[in-house]
């Protein structure tokens, strides 16, 4: 493939999806969760697996400068029939260090919610920090949702924790996928937390969610924390019980 058409392919892939991950990218940098070239995000295309395709962000690439030119900071990967071996357009160009969980996620979605087509993963600070004083993960789920009333209605069934697992590893992809089928956000102790949605900003949605909640439990400490009673009366006045 000449350099030429190499790069109309890429812009190709990226226009449908190069103002959804601005948007992304720029709130990741402002808001202090993309230290350096932390955090990714990847878009399945066409019909997985038929169409083996995903874009992804590319290796030691910055939040801020994918903001600023989405098409300069990833690349489109081939993955061969049966196998995950695959090419890269444009051709040198290095993938996310996070790739295996990026492509045992889409595995997932595709399954299960094809519509969730876009996988990013960041550092919250707030949400960072709580995992270091609530390492366990039901505990600090069930603190996450009893923070504020949108807890109750946005969060529950949708996100959930996992136990620390090596960056970067099969092991912490498989263990993320599994969480994935059951729910749309995964938080990953001492290191950041992944989410899905149709978009982006939708993934950030739930983001936002997640790292307000730690920010009041933070804030509040020991006196923070609907209680069940009340997060059930919550649910039910929203039609939601």
């Amino acid at each position: 493939m000449s350099a030429r058409s190499s790069a109309g392919e890429l812009e190709k892939a990226v226009r449908p999806h190069a103002d959804d991950i601005a948007i992304v990218a720029s709130q990741f940098a402002q808001r202090g969760w993309a230290e350096g070239n932390a955090g990714n995000i990847s878009v399945r295309l066409g019909a997985w697996p038929a169409v083996n395709t995903l874009l992804v962000k590319r290796a030691n690439v910055r939040m801020r400068d994918l903001a600023h030119s989405p098409a300069a900071g990833l690349c489109v990967l081939r993955f061969g029939a049966g196998d995950r071996s695959y090419s890269v357009v444009p051709k040198g160009a290095k993938p996310s260090s996070e790739l295996p969980t990026h492509v045992a996620v889409h595995d997932a979605l595709a399954r299960l919610r094809h519509h969730d087509r876009v996988v990013v993963h960041t550092h919250p600070t707030a949400l960072i920090t709580l995992t270091h004083l609530l390492p366990n993960p039901k505990q600090l789920v069930s603190r996450l949702l009893g923070a504020h009333t949108e807890g109750p209605l946005l969060l529950k069934d949708r996100l959930t924790a996992i136990r620390f697992l090596p960056p970067g590893s099969m092991a912490l992809g498989r263990a993320t996928a599994y969480a994935i089928e059951h729910t749309s956000a995964v938080i990953w102790p001492m290191h950041g937390i992944v989410a899905v949605g149709p978009t982006a900003v939708a993934a950030l949605d739930l983001i936002e969610l997640a790292d307000k909640a730690a920010q009041i439990v933070l804030n509040l400490g020991s006196h923070a924390g609907l209680s069940p009673a009340q997060q059930k009366t919550i649910r039910k006045s929203s039609g939601l019980e």
